[in-house]
């Protein structure tokens, strides 16, 4: 089982090995958080123009993390322990034995991010979940965490009691 966990990812080194339309997808979500993404594959494809040449070893050197979505089994697992050795997180596309984390079906609007997962088990589930769950980031929902977020100093100071403020921002949000 998978710990779900949010990363700050922006301005940071990721590298993404393949060029399909999977590998173009990791870029697409990496890109949207903020990272500085690498693309490495023996051919141009889905992803644009990726530095072309077949993947190296020493490629993994000084990324955050790294994506394997190659159509090669053998070169993902060798990514895969490459990047463990490294303690380099590392995904490997419909591979999720030989992933270090799992990319999740993300709902975002505003301020908020949603991230759900089957831990690989059932993809189609998550985005069954993910869907349902933009349908509740409305866009005065969104507003409102946006403001309450803003306000949240004030709130501390203006309600010092941590129940108490949490209960008062709940019943607004829940209004919403």
């Amino acid at each position: 089982m998978h710990f779900p966990l949010f990363v700050d990812l922006t301005d940071k080194p990721c590298l993404v090995v393949g060029a399909g339309p999977v590998a173009a997808r990791k870029v697409r979500i990496l890109a949207d958080f903020g990272a500085r993404v690498t693309v490495i594959a023996r051919e141009n494809g889905a992803c644009g123009v990726p530095i072309c040449r077949p993947f190296q070893d020493s490629d993994i050197a000084g990324h955050t993390l790294v994506v394997a979505a190659t159509d090669d089994a053998a070169l993902n697992a060798r990514i895969a322990s490459l990047c463990r050795a490294a303690r380099i997180p590392v995904n490997v596309v419909d591979d999720p034995a030989n992933c270090t984390f799992l990319f999740p079906s993300i709902a975002q609007k505003g301020p908020v991010v949603a991230a759900v997962s089957t831990g690989g088990v059932c993809p189609v589930a998550t985005q069954v979940l993910r869907d349902r769950v933009e349908g509740l980031l409305t866009d005065r929902f969104c507003e409102t965490v946006a403001r309450l977020g803003a306000e949240r100093a004030t709130l501390k100071k203006e309600i010092p009691d941590p129940a108490e403020r949490r209960d008062r921002m709940r019943k607004e949000l829940e209004s919403c």
